[in-house]
């Protein structure tokens, strides 16, 4: 190949290949981060819900209205426990970091590519680009692995 070939190539590369890749990932990882976020929100919020559902049981003076609240102080804890397992069981957090780990894999990556305004030579730009797209592949190779890892490590004991 030429080195007009190979810019071609690089510039395809880049922004079919690698931008693609890096901003799946960046979205994907924000919406792990929302998830575990809201969860966290959600779960406090339904404690604070019991915890004012008790005090509320203690100072009204209607039974119905006193068992409800008392219903409620009881219920609250349930889903928010609920709540966590959920967040736990789907793995936001690590889910979350998995991404961000690939994302500074590829940016360090991206230290590599050739810049096409630089004076390389034709062999220089060849081997630099080559080095680019393999580490990149090498990224993410290795992030396609670490999904076996983390359903590995979520996975149930075994009894």
């Amino acid at each position: 190949m030429s080195q007009r070939d190979d810019k071609q190539f690089f510039e395809l590369y880049q922004a079919e290949r690698f931008e693609d890749q890096l901003g799946y990932y960046k979205r994907t990882r924000e919406e792990f981060e929302r998830a575990k976020t809201e969860a966290v929100i959600g779960s406090i919020l339904l404690i604070f819900l019991a915890g004012a559902a008790g005090i509320a049981a203690s100072s009204v003076g209607l039974h119905w209205l006193k068992v409800l609240f008392l219903l409620f102080a009881a219920i609250f804890p349930i889903f928010s426990t609920a709540l966590a397992a959920y967040s736990a069981l789907y793995g936001f957090e690590q889910q979350a970091k998995l991404y961000q780990d690939t994302i500074n894999n590829l940016l360090r990556a991206r230290a590599l590519a050739p810049i096409p305004g630089q004076n390389l030579t034709e062999a220089e730009f060849t081997r630099l680009l080559n080095d680019y797209v393999q580490e990149v592949e090498k990224t993410f190779q290795k992030e396609q692995g670490q999904w076996g890892q983390l359903a590995e490590h979520m996975r149930p004991a075994e009894t």
